[in-house]
């Protein structure tokens, strides 16, 4: 997409996100390499919450960060606060300015946490401790980033009251509305992969 949009010199940024894990598999790499040859407005946004499954980071990298692997692109890398939104915005707003600058690739890195299993099938029991994971709750961005703004008094007790019922009125109804749907059509699979002509 990003090469696509290079030759036809429109003006927008590519932005793929994916987890640590996915970045010791060989999609992440060619396509890395890929993007920074061609200098192409990819942003490579690392998800890194410290466990591939249940895999934790240190079994993971031969590196300390995943940032450290975008030299070998020829991209600049940075490693984030996943959980500070005003550093993960700083960091794609620069990236995002390079690209449309005609600079290439860049490869972001954000440190956070997966506060869950990984799936409904995953017992997390099996190869993390309870109070690693509830030291991590305290640092969550919900938690961390809503003291920032009521100390910046921009979150309001009145404020969060309503939004809170806003948000549970929106996934409740989408809820409702996905379990009520009924089942695409089975034809509807090759729908959106090849170029469809209108009779």
């Amino acid at each position: 997409i990003a090469l696509a949009g290079k030759m036809e010199k429109k003006d927008f940024v590519s932005l793929v996100t994916f987890g640590e894990g996915s970045s010791n598999q060989g999609d992440f790499h060619e396509g890395a390499n890929f993007a920074g040859v061609h200098k192409l407005p990819v942003i490579f946004m690392v998800e890194n919450n410290k466990y591939a499954i249940s895999v934790p980071v240190s079994k993971q990298l031969a590196c300390e960060k995943v940032s450290d692997r975008a030299i070998g692109y020829g991209m600049p890398g940075f490693t984030v606060d996943g959980n500070d939104p005003l550093a993960v915005y700083e960091a794609v707003k620069a990236a995002a300015d390079r690209g449309r600058n005609g600079e290439g690739p860049t490869l972001i890195e954000t440190v956070s946490y997966r506060l869950t299993p990984h799936s409904s099938d995953d017992d997390d029991r099996t190869y993390r401790e309870r109070e690693e994971v509830d030291e991590a709750k305290k640092k969550d961005s919900i938690v961390t980033f809503a003291n920032y703004l009521r100390e910046q008094n921009i979150l309001t007790e009145e404020i969060e009251t309503e939004m809170n019922e806003e948000i549970n009125q929106i996934v409740n109804d989408a809820t409702d509305y996905a379990e009520n749907a009924s089942y695409a059509e089975a034809e509807s699979a090759m729908k959106y992969v090849y170029e469809e002509n209108e009779e």
